[in-house]
């Protein structure tokens, strides 16, 4: 009986290592929109401080990449794209939205506090 337990004990311990965990980054703070370079908020992240405003250029590790991404912030950002045929789309991103998967991923080139009147929705 104790064998038995102390084996439960190790293998539980054993899978419990195995099990991928978010890494800290994954941990947004209020007021900031955060990206990911792999699905599920996973991978060396990137924030903008929707609090300071302004646009932003996404940070090579997530531009054209960003897997996921998870807004929170009370207000509406844009997420900006420059396809290289040239012009502007974007994507609203209201406060609390997030995706594990997002489907632009490849799309995300910047982000703005503020709509872009020469932007198309994308």
């Amino acid at each position: 009986m104790r064998r038995s337990v102390t084996l439960a004990l190790a293998l539980s311990a054993a899978l419990t290592a195995l099990v991928p965990t978010p890494s800290a980054s994954a941990a947004v703070l209020p007021g900031h929109v955060c990206f990911w370079p792999q699905p599920g908020e996973m991978g060396g992240g990137w924030c903008y401080d929707a609090g300071r405003g302004g646009y932003a250029e996404l940070d090579a590790t997530v531009r054209r990449n960003a897997k996921s991404f998870s807004s929170q912030v009370d207000r509406t950002t844009y997420v900006l794209h420059f396809p290289r045929s040239g012009g502007c789309l974007q994507r609203t991103v209201y406060g609390g939205d997030y995706s594990e998967n997002w489907e632009w991923a490849d799309k995300a080139d910047a982000i703005d506090a503020v709509p872009h009147s020469d932007c198309q929705p994308g």
